[in-house]
């Protein structure tokens, strides 16, 4: 890391988030994302200002020392802290490849909720999954894991694909919405009623989500999903999925 002492860009940051530490807006985020992590409450225009500062210097880092900082980032107790992992994550993203999964998996399992998770699964997995395409058998795993979270991700790993509509497998992802559509897994795996409604709020907005953003640019597939299978899936998933259709096509839903 040129000129760029660790340790004294850590102090930093701490002392940053004390110095801007916000306690109602802390509180109010933390119940907002029933998060177990502390929370400083930092807003987002001021946590980007002071990573700007030094974002010339974090992109300069070395692969190994960028994933150590962020190992040591995201081992910390604090959502601030984890966000700037994935922060730096972001900026090294195109130097990840298939021997960091074990990593890019602890990362998402440990995220526990959609603020972690989505932030760095949507961005880093479609250039993996262009660069190595075998990395699409890591997500042939991830749609049938006990945790709700690692089916999300397997759902939202082509989203920037599909809001481009360039790249990635569109038979895939059809494939994966179908097999969540019974939710049996959910209710045998989580016993917890809350536990229950977020699995199933999330794997079905995520459905609905990628939907979307799919049916943007190229509708037909999307329509043809939605009538084929309105009355397999969540209202959810199908509220969303349609949202962005043409008007001729929805009314022939």
């Amino acid at each position: 890391m040129q000129c760029m002492n660790i340790q004294q860009f850590l102090k930093a940051y701490y002392e940053f988030l004390i110095e801007h530490t916000n306690p109602q807006r802390a509180k109010k985020e933390k119940a907002y994302l029933y998060s177990d992590f502390k929370h400083y409450g930092i807003a987002f225009g001021l946590r980007s200002q002071f990573i700007k500062k030094y974002k010339k210097e974090l992109a300069q880092l070395e692969k190994t020392d960028a994933l150590n900082l962020i190992d040591t980032l995201w081992h910390k107790d604090s959502f601030e802290e984890k966000m700037l992992a994935l922060d730096v994550l972001g900026l090294h993203a195109k130097k990840i490849d298939h021997t960091d999964m074990p990593f890019i998996e602890h990362l998402l399992r440990t995220s526990k909720g959609w603020a972690l998770l989505d932030s760095f699964i949507i961005q880093i997995m479609p250039g993996l999954l262009e660069r190595e395409p075998q990395t699409y058998d890591i997500l042939k795993k991830w749609i049938t894991d006990s945790d709700f979270w690692v089916r999300r991700s397997a759902l939202l790993s082509q989203l920037l694909f599909f809001r481009k509509n360039n790249g990635g497998n569109k038979k895939l992802f059809f494939d994966f919405a179908v097999s969540q559509f019974d939710e049996g897994w959910i209710d045998s795996l989580y016993k917890n009623t809350l536990d229950k409604k977020r699995a199933k709020f999330f794997i079905r907005k995520a459905i609905g989500w990628a939907l979307r953003e799919m049916s943007v640019k190229d509708p037909q597939p999307v329509f043809k999903f939605l009538k084929r299978y309105k009355n397999e899936m969540s209202g959810l998933s199908f509220r969303e999925g349609s949202r962005k259709l043409p008007e001729e096509l929805k009314k022939l839903l």
